[in-house]
C-alpha cells in the first residue's frame, strides 16, 4: 500500500512539474499577445458597464468594474515594461507597434477616468506617470521599429493617437478635482467681470422652451454651472459666464414653473452632467481639443492600417503578429469612431451649438434645419438597442430600513443563509436594504417636491414683503436649518414635541422613527383608504432616512452616532427574543439572535403582525420602566434612552390623535419631508459628489433644487436687498 501511494504521489508531481513548464512556455512564447488580449477586453468592459454605475449599478457589476478599472492600468503598464526589457527583432518587430495601443488603453474609455471621487485628487501622481509611461513607449517605437518606413510612419501616427487619448485622461483627472473646479470657477467669474467692465460681445439668448425631453436636457446645460458652483461651495451670480443675465432670468423662471415631473427630470440630468464631469472625460472632450482628437484618431488608425499592410508586402512579419495587428486595428477603429459619434451626438454638443453659434448658415443648417438634432436621435436609437442611451436618466433608486422589520425577520431580512457568528449589526442592515431597495414612488416625490417648493414660495412671498426689513441670508437660514421644527410650529406643537428633535439630526431620526413605526402600526386611523397614500409616504420617507442613518452616514450631517443605533438594535432584539420564544433566553448578542431568526417562522402573513407585537412589547416595557426607578420593569428588559423617547414619542402621537388637536398623520409626514430636507441641504458637498459615482441619492436631488430655486430667489432681488442693508447698517453706524 505504501508503494502504491508513492507511485501516486510521483505522478501528481511530475504533472505539476510538466504543467508548471507548459505554462512557462506558453508565457515565453505567447506573453504579449495574452497582455495584449487583456487589456483590449478590458477597455470593451469599461466601455460597456462604466455607465451603469451612474444607473445604481448592482454591488456584483460595481467589483466587476473596479477590477477592470484598476487591472487594466495594470496590464498595460507590464506590457510596456516587458517591452522595453525584451525588444523585438526579425519578424517580431511588428509587436513593438502594439507599444502605442497600450498607451491608448492607459488612457481608458470615455466612459470612466475615476473610479471613486478619491481618484481626482492623484491627478498630480497620474502625471508622472504619464510621462514615465510616455518615455517608456517612445523608447521602444524608437529602438524596435527600424527598418521599414511604412511601419515607423504608422508607430508614431499611433503613438501621437496614443499619447493623446492618455494625456486626455490625466487632465480630465485634474480638471474634475473639486479643488480645480473651484479655481477655474473663481476663473471665470473674474473673466466675465472683466469682460461685463469692457463692453464685451454678449453672448446669444438662450431660450428653451417645452417639457420634453430635449428642452428639459438643455435647461439643464443652461444651469449647470449652478450645479458645479454649488458643488464647492463658490457662490453663484447672476450672470454666468455662459450666457447673459436676460437669458438667466428667463431659464430659472421657466424652471421655477414646471411642474415636479418636469423639475425632478431636470434636477436628475443635472446630477447626471455633474456625474459625467466628474468621472468620465466630460470635461474635455467637449473642447476644441477634445473634437479635434476624435477627428484625427479613426482616421490615424485607418492609415495607420494601410501603413502596416504596406510593410507587409514581402512577408518580413510573423503571420500570427500580422492576423492580431489587423485586428487589433480594426477594433480600434470601430471604438474610435464610435466614440467620435458620441461625441458630436451628444446633448453637451447640441448645448455647445445653441449656445456659441451665431446667427447665419452653419447655425440654419445645424440647428434650424434640425440636422443635428435627427442625427442625436439616430444615436440615441442606437444607444437604446445597446442599453446604454438611459445615461441622462437618474436610477430613482432609494434604500428602505425598518428596525422593527429587520428584528422580526420581515422584509426579506432574512431568508438566505447566515453564518452562526461574525454578524454584525452593520453587515445586516446592508443586507436588508440591498434586498429593500425600492424605485421612489411617484406620491413619494410629488409629497416632497411640493412641499419644498411651498416653503421656497412663502420665502419668495416674504422676500416680497419684508426684504426691505430682514436680512435675506437670515431669511433663507432659516429655511435651511429647520428640521422639523416648522412642521411641528405650524401646527403648534413645537412647545410640546421640541425634545423629540434631539440635539442632533441623528438623533431625532432615531426618534421619530421608532415612533413612527408605532404609530403607524397601532393607530386606528392609518388603516383609512382616504390616508393610505400619506401612510405609505410616511413609511417610505422613515424608512429611508433610516437606512441613511445605518448604511449611509455620511450622507447625514452632524455627528455619527453609529454606537446609538447599534445599542437600539441591541435593545430591540433583546426585547423580541425574550417575549418572542421561550427558548431563546441566551439572544442578547447579535450572535445568538440571528441563529434564532433562523430558526423562527417565515410565514409572511405574520410578518405585520410581528412588527405589532413587538411595538406592544417596546410600549410595555417603557410602561414599566417609567413606573420603576431602576428601569428594569420588574425582570423585562430596560430600554436605552432613545429607544425610550421613541415609545414615549410614539404614545404622545397617540394621545394628540385621541385628544383630536391636530391631523397626526399630515404632521408625521411634514416632519419627515422637513427632515429629509434638512438632510440634504447640510449635508456636505463632497459627500454629494462621491455618491454619484454609486448612483445618487433623493436627497442630492433636493439638494440641487435648493441651490437652483434658492439662487432664482435671491438673484431676483438679493444683491440690491442685500447692498440696501449694507448701506443701512453703515449709515446707522456713523449716526452713533
Amino acid at each position: 500500500m505504501a508503494g502504491d501511494g508513492r507511485w501516486v504521489m510521483d505522478i501528481i508531481w511530475h504533472t505539476l512539474l510538466l504543467g508548471g513548464d507548459a505554462v512557462g512556455n506558453l508565457w515565453s512564447s505567447w506573453s504579449m499577445e495574452i497582455l495584449l488580449g487583456v487589456s483590449f477586453a478590458a477597455q470593451l468592459v469599461l466601455t460597456v458597464t462604466a455607465g451603469f454605475r451612474w444607473r445604481s449599478a448592482s454591488a456584483a457589476l460595481r467589483r466587476v468594474i473596479w477590477l477592470f478599472y484598476v487591472g487594466a492600468d495594470f496590464v498595460a503598464t507590464t506590457a510596456l515594461g516587458h517591452l522595453s526589457v525584451s525588444g523585438t527583432a526579425g519578424k517580431r518587430r511588428l509587436v513593438a507597434f502594439w507599444a502605442p495601443f497600450f498607451l491608448l488603453h492607459l488612457g481608458g474609455p470615455d466612459s470612466i477616468t475615476a473610479y471613486e471621487l478619491e481618484d481626482n485628487q492623484l491627478s498630480a501622481r497620474y502625471v508622472l506617470e504619464l510621462v514615465l509611461r510616455v518615455a517608456g513607449a517612445v523608447y521602444i517605437v524608437y529602438k524596435s521599429t527600424s527598418g521599414s518606413w511604412a511601419l515607423i510612419s504608422a508607430s508614431w501616427l499611433m503613438l501621437f493617437v496614443g499619447v493623446a487619448k492618455y494625456a486626455e485622461k490625466t487632465m480630465a483627472l485634474r480638471r474634475a478635482n473639486l479643488a480645480s473646479v473651484r479655481s477655474s470657477v473663481e476663473r471665470q467669474r473674474r473673466r466675465q467681470r472683466h469682460r461685463t467692465e469692457g463692453g464685451g460681445r454678449r453672448s446669444t439668448k438662450l431660450a428653451f422652451s417645452g417639457d420634453d425631453d430635449g428642452a428639459l436636457v438643455m435647461k439643464a446645460h443652461a444651469l449647470f454651472h449652478i450645479c458645479k458652483n454649488s458643488m464647492v461651495d463658490s457662490s453663484v451670480e447672476t450672470a454666468s459666464n455662459t450666457y447673459d443675465a436676460a437669458a438667466a432670468a428667463d431659464t430659472k423662471e421657466t424652471l421655477f414653473q414646471l411642474e415636479w415631473p418636469q423639475l425632478f427630470r431636470v434636477m436628475e440630468m443635472e446630477l447626471s452632467l455633474m456625474y459625467d464631469f466628474l468621472y468620465t472625460k466630460a470635461a474635455v472632450i467637449y473642447t476644441w481639443h477634445g473634437y479635434a482628437i476624435r477627428a484625427v484618431s479613426p482616421v490615424f488608425t485607418a492609415v495607420s492600417m494601410v501603413l502596416v499592410e504596406l510593410s507587409n508586402v514581402a512577408g518580413h512579419h510573423r503571420r500570427s503578429d500580422v492576423v492580431i495587428t489587423r485586428l487589433l486595428l480594426v477594433a480600434t477603429f470601430l471604438l474610435e469612431t464610435a466614440s467620435l459619434l458620441r461625441a458630436v451626438g451628444s446633448s453637451w454638443t447640441g448645448f455647445l451649438l445653441h449656445r456659441g453659434l451665431r446667427h447665419g448658415w452653419i447655425r440654419h443648417e445645424a440647428l434650424c434645419a434640425s440636422r443635428w438634432l435627427r442625427f442625436h436621435h439616430a444615436m440615441a436609437s442606437v444607444g437604446r438597442i445597446a442599453n446604454s442611451q438611459a445615461h441622462r436618466k437618474w436610477c430613482g433608486k432609494m434604500g428602505q430600513l425598518s428596525v422593527l422589520q429587520l428584528i422580526t425577520g420581515g422584509g426579506g431580512g432574512g431568508d438566505r443563509e447566515r453564518r452562526q457568528d461574525d454578524r454584525s449589526w452593520d453587515k445586516e442592515c446592508a443586507r436588508y436594504s440591498e434586498k429593500n431597495t425600492m424605485v421612489i414612488p411617484p406620491e413619494v416625490k410629488e409629497v416632497v417636491f411640493r412641499r419644498v417648493r411651498q416653503q421656497l414660495l412663502d420665502l419668495r412671498a416674504r422676500m416680497n414683503r419684508e426684504a426691505a426689513d430682514m436680512d435675506l441670508r437670515k431669511m433663507a437660514a432659516n429655511l435651511r436649518t429647520k428640521r422639523g421644527q416648522l412642521a411641528l410650529q405650524g401646527r403648534n406643537l413645537l412647545g410640546e414635541l421640541r425634545w423629540s428633535l434631539g440635539d442632533e439630526l441623528q438623533l431625532g431620526i432615531l426618534t421619530w422613527h421608532v415612533a413612527t413605526e408605532i404609530y403607524l402600526l397601532l393607530s386606528g386611523r392609518t388603516a383609512a383608504a382616504a390616508v393610505a397614500r400619506l401612510v405609505r409616504t410616511i413609511r417610505t420617507l422613515s424608512d429611508y432616512m433610516m437606512y441613511l442613518l445605518a448604511v449611509r452616514p455620511d450622507m447625514l450631517p452632524g455627528l455619527v452616532t453609529r454606537k446609538l443605533f447599534e445599542l437600539t438594535c441591541d435593545d430591540l432584539a433583546r426585547v423580541w427574543s425574550k417575549h418572542h420564544a421561550a427558548a431563546a433566553a441566551a439572544a442578547a448578542a447579535p450572535r445568538n439572535f440571528f441563529r434564532l431568526r433562523r430558526v423562527s417562522p417565515r410565514i409572511s402573513d405574520m410578518r405585520s403582525w410581528e412588527e405589532e407585537e413587538l411595538a406592544k412589547m417596546l410600549i410595555d416595557q417603557w410602561r414599566r420602566g417609567r413606573d420603576d426607578d431602576t428601569g428594569g420593569g420588574g425582570g423585562g428588559v430596560a430600554l436605552n434612552k432613545y429607544l425610550s423617547r421613541g415609545v414615549e414619542l410614539a404614545m404622545k402621537l397617540l394621545d394628540l390623535e385621541r385628544e383630536g388637536k391636530a391631523d397626526m398623520v399630515q404632521v408625521i409626514l411634514e416632519v419627515w419631508v422637513d427632515m429629509v430636507f434638512y438632510a440634504s441641504y447640510r449635508c456636505s458637498k463632497e459627500a454629494h459628489a462621491k455618491q454619484l459615482s454609486q448612483g445618487g441619492e433623493l436627497t442630492t436631488v433636493l439638494w440641487l433644487v435648493a441651490e437652483h430655486v434658492g439662487l432664482f430667489l435671491v438673484g431676483k432681488t438679493g444683491r440690491g436687498v442685500e447692498e440696501d442693508n449694507w448701506r443701512r447698517r453703515k449709515d446707522a453706524k456713523r449716526g452713533r
